[in-house]
């Protein structure tokens, strides 16, 4: 099966009612469908959940993209459609995932074309986490967490449609999913899985790491670092991943997440400009609120500079992205170090 849209990203969180206030504020979302969700049919792993069933509550919202703005591939900007997630008691993905990893993206929702998604993960020796029948629809959260990176997949062939088209103003543009940051052991020992998973064919590989034409001045919480990272960069339909391996360095990469609680999706990368001075104003806007750069660099020769806002304990344990385009880099810094592509095996 291929991936082509991305419908929703799943956070578990501590205290549902105060997060959703929290995106409120950063987002702008304002409506959002609440449900209590304690359902009596549910399977882990093949067993039924009949002595402790996992409950939760949920609230479902998007973001509503600013007129006029682009979004990834110079498309419209899109909404971007945020499940959370609230664990209440008993056994579930989600209670699993607060209990060991605390707050954070558990598992993202896709869209793919083809109905045989079961057979597509049992073809692919990927079993079935956690299945009920939540809202008179059956749901099935597929454990890809040790092949892709400590997130879940939930695969549908349904385009879900944005919540509302009306929200509040907010600090934070939104324009769509650009990427999701993934942090891993070995990027390279992941990519066949995203490459049978979700039908991405080409990546785009590059180590990151202090130096002119590559990172130019990174800092980490506001201090000059040396530190370096390997990438692989493809795309899934309308989104993409970066699959981040840490090489060495102080970042919050390591320090505050990967030596804390393992794999997982550390950031999403939501916003892009190109204008310098919009940039600096939702930098000051986000830093007046609460949530500077905790980390980023100039890059490509100084041709454009990407940071991450510290909202991890406002959203759920992830941060997000933000990258000014200042003007087109050189070809020499623009360039992958290589390509894997798939659809050139022997």
């Amino acid at each position: 099966m291929k991936t082509t849209h991305l419908n929703r990203i799943g956070v578990v969180v501590y205290d549902l009612d105060a997060t959703v206030k929290e995106y409120e504020r950063i987002y702008g979302i304002t409506k959002w469908e609440f449900a209590d969700n304690a359902p009596t049919d549910g399977e882990t792993n093949g067993r039924r959940n009949i002595t402790t069933p996992g409950t939760w509550r949920s609230a479902v919202g998007s973001t509503v993209p600013r007129e006029g703005e682009e979004g990834p591939g110079g498309e419209p900007a899109r909404a971007l459609t945020f499940e959370l997630i609230q664990p209440v008691s008993g056994e579930s993905p989600f209670m699993e995932h607060l209990r060991t990893k605390r707050e954070g993206i558990c598992f993202i929702q896709v869209a793919a074309e083809g109905d045989g998604i079961e057979e597509h993960f049992a073809s692919l020796s990927v079993p079935c986490a956690y299945r009920s029948t939540v809202g008179g629809e059956q749901r099935s959260f597929y454990d890809t967490r040790e092949r892709l990176g400590g997130f879940y997949v939930e695969m549908v062939t349904k385009v879900q449609q944005p919540i509302s088209d009306q929200g509040a103003p907010s600090p934070l543009p939104t324009q769509g999913m650009y990427h999701f940051g993934v942090l891993v052991h070995d990027v390279l020992a992941t990519l066949d899985d995203y490459r049978a998973i979700f039908g991405i064919q080409r990546f785009e590989m590059k180590t990151w790491e202090t130096g002119f034409g590559r990172l130019d001045a990174p800092q980490y919480r506001g201090e000059k670092v040396d530190h370096g990272y390997f990438t692989a960069q493809g795309f899934a339909g309308d989104f993409g991943f970066e699959i981040i391996q840490c090489n060495h360095g102080p970042s919050h990469y390591n320090r505050e997440f990967f030596d804390i609680r393992g794999p997982g999706i550390h950031h999403i990368f939501s916003w892009m400009t190109k204008d310098d001075a919009q940039w600096q104003r939702v930098v000051d806007d986000m830093t007046a609120a609460g949530h500077p750069l905790c980390m980023g660099s100039t890059l490509r020769g100084e041709a454009a500079e990407f940071g991450y806002f510290d909202l991890f304990d406002a959203l759920g344990g992830y941060l997000v992205e933000g990258v000014v385009r200042r003007r087109p880099a050189e070809p020499e810094y623009q360039a992958p170090d290589w390509v894997i592509d798939f659809e050139e095996q022997a």
